[in-house]
């Protein structure tokens, strides 16, 4: 009698572990927002971005200005950042590209205090609004 009582007991837990993994093979993933594949991205602008810059007094920039920002970027978003030498942000600013003919160009200022004399480089991006 002892044995059969084991032998039930094992057999009705190897159904319900059977059961329990069936329910998890079932589940579905139904909120749609995360999936994988390919898609080609294209860019507004083709050639990389150029800028210069505008400096007070008391050698802090004041502007930068983008130049030759393509029409295609009209309504984006261009953010510059000021990198020093090891890449690290000085400041940065934001502002929506304009509609225009041939090349725009993007005057950004709201930096805070920079002083030219640390500015190595820029960092852009262009993002659809």
């Amino acid at each position: 009698m002892k044995r059969l009582s084991q032998t039930l007991g094992l057999l009705s837990t190897a159904a319900l572990l059977t059961v329990g993994v069936a329910s998890a093979a079932s589940l579905g993933i139904g909120t749609g927002k995360l999936s994988a594949g390919n898609h080609a991205v294209s860019g507004c602008a083709s050639a990389a971005l150029t800028a210069t810059r505008n400096v007070n007094n008391s050698g802090d920039v004041t502007a930068v200005n983008v130049l030759s920002v393509p029409q295609a970027c009209s309504g984006q978003t261009l953010a510059v950042t000021l990198e020093n030498a090891s890449h690290a942000s000085l400041g940065s600013a934001t502002a929506t590209v304009g509609t225009c003919t041939g090349g725009c160009t993007v005057s950004l200022s709201g930096f805070g205090t920079v002083l030219a004399s640390n500015l190595a480089s820029y960092a852009f991006s262009l993002t659809a609004t």
